[in-house]
């Protein structure tokens, strides 16, 4: 059986390539999207994401809402860094055409625990945003994520510096509290973070090579991408596949090359805040919850997605 996903976004431009490589391969059936705050606001990752969905035709993937803020927040405010980064909009400013599909009324957290008793085995969540949503159908129902076959996370800096401070990578530091309460879990978890993410970089000539397609789609897609690895002197650099790692991995698990089985928690004080490490306690637990990725198969990865967006956008 086509193994089923459930994709987890805060869309972001990394986000919407993302959702392009998930549309592009056979082997995983994309059964929804769910939305979160992050990069941008969830009002507007919900837009960015079902706008996403019909440029390619796939209206029928249905796109749930989830949370618009951090657990310890009550709301989420978009600063400027992440403006530079996505452009005001969260997708470098481009425009796509509006879709006339609209979100779902079922939450992201429902939506997570119903698909998780529907399949089974047969389902994988790939969470590359902030891990509120998740944190939240735990909460609500560990039993029903426990059905599931595993949990891809794109989170997370063990032999690496941040790149939300210098402990912390940016979907961890966005809601601190909600990744503990997901990491010290007994959940099947794999983590994606920049320790291989940062391993992955794609070109500026292979961002270039889609706007040689010249059709609707790839000039948009090119827009988004050229805005995200944009360089200081203006040229087209290129960069790390962050979200769109997480995703392959999911679908493609031995392209983990190594992996360090280990219990994880967040740290929520001080400078350290949002650092994901272990202690004394997890340390010594027998039964280790997380796979944390050291090492991936870079070039399958890339030449996987190189290959693969050019296809879909023509």
């Amino acid at each position: 059986m086509t193994r089923k996903l459930l994709l987890d976004v805060d869309t972001g431009i990394d986000d919407a390539l993302a959702i392009t490589y998930a549309l592009s391969q056979k082997a995983g059936d994309l059964i929804a999207v769910s939305t979160i705050f992050g990069n941008t606001e969830l009002k507007t990752a919900t837009k960015n994401t079902l706008d996403l969905l019909s440029l390619f035709g796939r209206e029928d993937i249905p796109v749930y809402p989830g949370a618009s803020h951090p657990w310890e927040k009550e709301e989420w405010i978009v600063n400027e860094h992440l403006h530079r980064i996505h452009g005001y909009n969260g997708i470098g400013d481009v425009r796509l055409p509006s879709s006339s599909k609209k979100a779902e009324e079922e939450s992201a957290p429902d939506a997570m625990i119903r698909l998780c008793r529907e399949y089974q085995k047969d389902l994988t969540l790939v969470c590359v945003g902030p891990l509120t949503n998740l944190a939240d159908a735990l909460k609500k129902d560990e039993e029903a994520l426990h059905l599931c076959e595993k949990i891809v996370i794109m989170g997370g800096a063990l032999t690496i510096r941040g790149n939300a401070t210098p402990y912390s990578e940016a979907n961890i530091h966005n809601d601190p509290e909600a990744a503990k309460y997901v990491l010290e879990s007994d959940l099947p978890l794999v983590l994606i973070g920049l320790d291989v993410t940062l391993k992955t970089i794609i070109t500026g000539s292979d961002i270039a090579s889609w706007k040689e397609i010249d059709t609707d789609k790839s000039e948009l897609l090119y827009g988004a991408a050229a805005y995200y690895y944009t360089g200081e002197f203006g040229d087209v650099i290129g960069g790390a596949m962050h979200d769109p790692l997480a995703y392959a991995c999911a679908l493609y698990p031995e392209l983990i090359k190594d992996s360090l089985p280990i219990c994880l928690t967040v740290d929520l004080e001080g400078e350290s805040r949002g650092r994901t490490v272990t202690d004394r306690d997890l340390l010594n637990k027998e039964h280790k919850t997380t796979q944390y990725a050291l090492d991936v198969d870079e070039k399958a990865f890339l030449d996987s997605f190189t290959s693969s967006i050019r296809d879909i956008l023509r």
